[in-house]
């Protein structure tokens, strides 16, 4: 059974893009599978006036993926310094106030 995420919206290349890098990462593909003939034509079949550019090549999703992570990981680190910080004792804003307190 087809399980949606999302709801149907105009195309978008992002979108795409995003698309195809989660279908690599969480279905743990090979990043080959997006520079495949067969698998090309399968995002072309799905919006017939799709040009050459509108799909993502694999040098786009390698990116993608690696921005994608290096955002979460900075995002998850200051996550864990806040955190840090309301462990240690008072809850301060930032690491900073956090030393000058303890």
């Amino acid at each position: 059974m087809f399980q949606g995420t999302r709801t149907p919206q105009e195309f978008s290349k992002d979108e795409v893009l995003c698309a195809v890098a989660e279908f690599v990462v969480c279905d743990d593909q090979s990043l080959a599978v997006v520079n495949k003939a067969s698998f090309r034509n399968c995002l072309v079949a799905m919006r017939p006036a799709a040009t050459k550019v509108d799909i993502p090549s694999m040098h786009n999703v390698t990116n993608y993926i690696h921005n994608s992570f290096v955002k979460f990981f900075a995002k998850f680190k200051l996550d864990m310094q806040v955190r840090i910080v309301c462990i240690c004792g008072q809850c301060h804003t930032t690491l900073a106030e956090a030393d000058y307190h303890i």
